[in-house]
């Protein structure tokens, strides 16, 4: 038996499709179980036997006449439900219901780094330039909560790739194009912070604590779900517009702004990052 699934990108949203990978699994032990992605190196290392196949034409025999039992797109099954979590969403589409909460924690098959110090008081930043102006915070933002968490003892760390820079800031970064490599360093921090982008959703699968930030979209329906015991936290600006992806006649799948002026990223409070982040480490 042969079960194709689809999920194009981008990277944040193909990390959250891993729970959907991980339960046909499960209940399809023998099967061959193909993922059609932009974002493979989200299932590099994966237990669960997959033959990773790039967009565009499907190779034989990942076509119908090849024999597949099934295909699940999951390419815009979030975007025709904006009200649910995307990780209920994709379940919804691929099993018929959100499934339980202990099946829907992303996963990502990192390592550790060797020679990490112990009881790491190591805050990660990511300063995501993501591709959405309403998901981008100012650089100054960043820079006043790294200016935060130092003072209050922690050494910041900016993660992501060279395009989430802060120049000139003086921070000590790890940049990197590798997401397991990332999220191997961010498993090892005291915390991660960042807006809704794909390192948030990679720090989901660590047991690290995590504080997103959000502004477009509600926290409920894309904070990483990880089951009790994990600590998170959101911040949101005070803003009655906040949230205003959900409100767009579906399927959303690009940037737009009720107001016009993206004036939500401007206005999260970097102290409210700060005390969210030392809740989580007290």
């Amino acid at each position: 038996m042969r079960i194709l699934i689809r999920r194009t990108g981008a990277l944040g949203d193909v990390i959250l499709a891993t729970p959907v990978v991980r339960q046909l699994r499960v209940w399809n032990p023998d099967a061959d179980i193909a993922v059609q992605t932009a974002c493979p190196d989200v299932f590099r290392d994966s237990p669960h036997r997959l033959t990773m196949l790039r967009p565009g034409p499907l190779p034989y025999p990942w076509t119908e006449e090849g024999g597949v039992y099934r295909t699940i797109d999951l390419d815009l099954a979030y975007e025709r439900r904006p009200l649910m979590h995307v990780v209920e969403a994709y379940m919804a589409e691929a099993f018929g219901d959100p499934g339980n909460p202990g099946d829907r924690r992303q996963e990502l098959f990192y390592r550790r780094p060797r020679n990490w110090p112990s009881n790491s008081r190591i805050v990660a930043i990511h300063a995501a330039k993501a591709g959405w102006r309403n998901r981008t915070l100012p650089e100054g933002t960043w820079k006043a909560v790294a200016a935060g968490v130092k003072a209050a003892g922690f050494t910041p760390l900016l993660v992501g790739t060279m395009r989430d820079a802060l120049p000139q800031s003086g921070i000590s970064a790890f940049h990197s194009g590798d997401l397991l490599v990332q999220t191997g360093v961010i498993s090892r921090c005291a915390c991660f912070v960042g807006s809704d982008s794909a390192l948030l959703h990679a720090a989901g699968a660590t047991d690290v604590p995590i504080v997103g930030v959000f502004t477009c979209v509600p926290p409920e329906l894309r904070m990483p779900q990880r089951g009790p015991g994990f600590r998170a936290g959101t911040v949101v600006p005070d803003l009655s517009c906040v949230g205003c992806h959900v409100r767009r006649p579906t399927p959303a799948t690009f940037e737009s702004c009720e107001r016009g002026d993206v004036a939500c990223v401007g206005a999260v409070d970097p102290h409210a990052v700060v005390e969210a982040i030392l809740r989580l480490t007290a």
